[in-house]
């Protein structure tokens, strides 16, 4: 275990009140770093690095843009209708894939037009024809981003400007999809020079594509976080309400979802139910649990659902647009919350197993007028006192991912966006109530505020950057890898004892 200062012992501090003292001579170069972990038990992520399910900070885009960079996105559920978080967590699932598994059709009869709205909603513009517009009925064409780049006639039927079945290159499902086999439909889409390799099986139905752009984006971005079909990850946030929460999960299931997080600011029993529920009627799909913020919740948990349970998030207020500790006068520290939660996990393994422990919240940078760089400290910090993963909601929702428009604030002479606690009264007018457990309460009280964050433009520039400052904090402490600083850090005070 990492050493820790006795003037921490049995302590409540935050991750400003402490540094991790370098103690090695690196002989390694930053890029030598492996930032490898556990988002659960069996999903691995490249990158530590989670969005939180807030709806100022996650939704497709953003889950799409963590995943590529070998993190992962959770979708809030703040939506007015459980339809609109899972149409988010759709899109994700198609950005990218190895085989497009029951892939978006029309019919020749289908117009231009049509094939505009699928673009704007999932934007691609691949589309193969079968005889009704179902996946029941054979394969007669395709419509590529070739056929309609140019064209103003939305009209205009499909059949007029669709490739036929006849001129089209195909692959075979026998010597694809059922060897569960990419190289040949990759050699075909090389070889003949494609954007789109339909697979078909014996009865001329389609059974899924094969595109170019999914072979680039592979290339692109290596760290990214995909399951068994090249497919992005996502996870949905769900309510500590077994009934709702079941219909929200069954849908999520249906467009391929791979986790839930059952979202609350303090654990409900109930959700002990909705873990048992999922593992033994979906059992393909992981379960995190939270909050909590001490060694007896864990140990809980741990001790009666650790086979329903995947991971646990901890943290009880500590977020910046959170206020249960100054309305209420509870939760914790979140430091010393992720350093007890961890030991107590840890102190569990041998007879439970292993269980990643998710640091939700505090994670801070200085916001100043002319921030412009990330620091990473915090999440080093937290990943040294035992987390696996770091969850954030203020360092991500000044990205152009996140939900909301930036604006200029004339005060501070900046550009900003609006980030709120899923406990403001502003949040709790959709469904943030939830995740307080106080949905029917006629008198509802505020845990959570609205605030300003500094706009930090695109995440495709300010994610490698964020990365690379975690890479760079280890390479200073002479550590390779996040089992490296948990076992050797040296985290010191940054105080002096009178």
């Amino acid at each position: 275990m990492a050493k820790l200062h006795p003037d921490l012992q049995n302590k409540e501090f935050w991750y400003k009140d402490i540094t991790l003292i370098p103690n090695k001579l690196p002989d390694f170069e930053r890029d030598g770093v492996d930032l490898t972990t556990n988002f659960t038990k069996k999903i691995i992520l490249k990158t530590p690095l989670v969005a939180a399910p807030m709806d100022t900070v996650c939704e497709s885009e953003m889950a799409i843009l963590m995943a590529l960079f070998g993190g992962i996105g959770v979708i809030h559920y703040n939506f007015l209708n459980i339809e609109e978080q899972i149409k988010e967590a759709e899109i994700v699932k198609r950005f990218e894939a190895g085989f497009v598994f029951k892939p978006i059709v029309l019919s020749p009869q289908n117009n231009i037009g049509d094939v505009y709205k699928i673009a704007k909603k999932y934007e691609f513009f691949s589309i193969p024809l079968t005889e009704d517009g179902t996946l029941n009925s054979k394969l007669v064409g395709i419509v590529t981003h070739r056929d309609v780049r140019y064209r103003n006639d939305m009209e205009t039927k499909l059949a007029k400007i669709m490739t036929s079945k006849e001129r089209l290159v195909v692959a075979s499902k026998k010597d694809t999809v059922d060897k569960n086999d990419l190289s040949l439909a990759n050699k075909i889409l090389k070889e003949k020079n494609l954007d789109t390799l339909p697979i078909i099986d014996e009865e001329n139905r389609i059974i899924a594509l094969v595109t170019d752009s999914d072979m680039k984006k592979n290339v692109m971005y290596p760290l990214a976080t995909k399951n068994d079909n090249k497919q992005l990850r996502v996870f949905i946030a769900v309510e500590s309400r077994l009934e709702s929460a079941k219909e929200r999960i069954k849908k999520g299931a249906q467009v391929g979802i791979d986790g839930i997080v059952i979202d609350a600011s303090v654990v409900f029993k109930e959700q002990l139910e909705i873990a048992k529920w999922v593992k033994k009627n979906l059992p393909e799909i992981d379960v995190v649990l939270g909050n909590v913020d001490s060694a007896e919740m864990v140990r809980k948990i741990i001790t009666e659902v650790s086979e329903y349970c995947d991971a646990i998030k901890v943290g009880i207020g500590p977020g910046a647009a959170c206020i249960t500790q100054e309305e209420l006068g509870t939760g914790r520290a979140q430091a010393s919350a992720v350093l007890e939660c961890s030991q107590e996990a840890k102190r569990l393994e041998a007879k439970y197993g292993f269980f990643p422990i998710i640091a939700d919240g505090g994670i801070r940078i200085t916001d100043s007028p002319n921030q412009d760089v990330a620091k990473p400290g915090d999440i080093a910090k937290a990943l040294a006192l035992g987390a696996q993963t770091a969850m954030m909601g203020s360092l991500l929702a000044g990205l152009d991912e996140s939900p909301g428009e930036k604006e200029f604030n004339y005060e501070e002479n900046r550009m900003i966006k609006k980030y709120r606690g899923m406990g403001s009264f502003e949040a709790m007018e959709k469904r943030g109530a939830l995740r307080y457990g106080i949905e029917n309460a006629k008198l509802k009280v505020a845990e959570g505020r609205v605030i300003k964050v500094p706009y930090r433009g695109s995440g495709y520039d300010f994610l490698p950057r964020l990365i690379a400052g975690i890479k760079q904090s280890f390479q200073k402490q002479g550590f390779r890898n996040i089992k490296e600083l948990q076992e050797n850090a040296d985290i010191r005070p940054l105080y002096f004892k009178k």
